[in-house]
């Protein structure tokens, strides 16, 4: 893989370069300097595949510097692994939010290291087949297949094939970026994560109801709704299908899921488009209750992700526990 590492510490720098040529031969660039890394990612002609960032940086920080890369075309979907001594709560969550993809903790172990860049090249791969299967389909059809022609979405064909499909708001992650800030939150000192499911029922008729792109926008006026509920600071979201989204927030703030099954109802009936008229009603929208994540060196994320569909499984007209004692690690 062609990777950059940009970290003002030298010693750093080499032995991330040392680790990552130990095994396999990437094409890894080293920038000890946030703003020099910058202008070579604008005006490299081949992207980078993966990047790598510290935090602490005198010139800009690796979540600001973050942020900017982000804004780059080439780098909408490209993995970004911070590499930090920052443990705190905090610290990762403004990664996250500002568009980090992974996160390893200082002093870095080079079998961690090494793992987490296979994760990255997988991610890179699957990108890659996807725009394979993409312009595969666009040749032997002679034309832009229809869930990708719609008006909303750019007619640029490596916009589209990169991701212009997906949702992209602050807060909302992929599945496994979700897993993997889920897992570093676990790890820290005061770890306060509640996680719960919150679903539409009737997705399938909205899903019926409208074309791909319209239905997009849907799903963006419901994610908005969900953080207008829950607060958009310190709140992350995951799709996971079926109109099922995954919530974690920072606390759970007397949540209450019957009043939040409202808000979001009332939020999302205001603001969606007129011309849809989903006639949807309160009870299509059901949250599951809250579950505290305890303090752990390796949270078991799967399990935890079976828990809050579980608990949403059972709402409505459930006798759960609100505040439940059982954590889950």
């Amino acid at each position: 893989m062609k990777i950059i590492a940009v970290d003002d510490d030298l010693v750093s720098l080499n032995l991330l370069r040392d680790c990552l040529q130990s095994e396999r031969d990437h094409d890894v660039t080293l920038k000890p300097s946030a703003l020099d890394a910058l202008e070579t990612l604008q005006k490299e002609e081949i992207p980078f595949d993966c990047i790598l960032l510290d935090i602490e940086m005198p010139e800009l920080s690796g979540i600001d510097l973050c942020r900017e890369i982000r804004s780059l075309a080439a780098y909408h979907s490209a993995p970004i692994i911070m590499i930090t001594r920052r443990r705190d709560h905090a610290s990762i969550s403004q990664a996250f939010a500002n568009g980090a993809t992974d996160y390893i903790k200082k002093p870095f172990d080079a079998f961690e290291v090494l793992t987490r860049i296979n994760v990255a090249e997988r991610l890179v791969q699957e990108r890659q087949a996807a725009l394979d299967s993409y312009t595969a389909v666009r040749n032997v059809l002679g034309y832009t297949p229809p869930v990708l022609s719609a008006k909303q979405v750019k007619k640029n064909d490596a916009f589209i094939a990169s991701g212009a499909m997906q949702i992209k708001l602050e807060g909302l992650l992929p599945l496994s970026v979700f897993k993997n800030y889920l897992e570093q939150v676990a790890e820290t000192e005061v770890c306060d994560t509640y996680l719960f499911a919150v679903r539409i029922q009737s997705i399938d008729r909205i899903f019926a109801s409208m074309d791909a792109a319209d239905f997009l926008e849907f799903l963006e006026a419901f994610i908005c709704a969900l953080k207008s509920t829950f607060g958009a600071e310190g709140t992350f979201l995951s799709h996971v299908g079926n109109g099922t989204m995954l919530c974690a927030m920072s606390s759970d703030g007397g949540f209450a899921p019957d009043e939040a099954q409202l808000s979001i109802y009332m939020t999302l009936k205001d603001n969606y488009p007129r011309k849809w008229d989903l006639d949807l009603m309160p009870d299509d929208i059901v949250s599951g209750h809250p579950i505290s994540l305890s303090k752990t060196q390796k949270l078991n994320f799967k399990r935890a992700m079976k828990a809050a569909l579980a608990r949403l499984d059972q709402r409505p007209g459930d006798k759960i526990n609100l505040y439940p004692s059982k954590r889950v690690g």
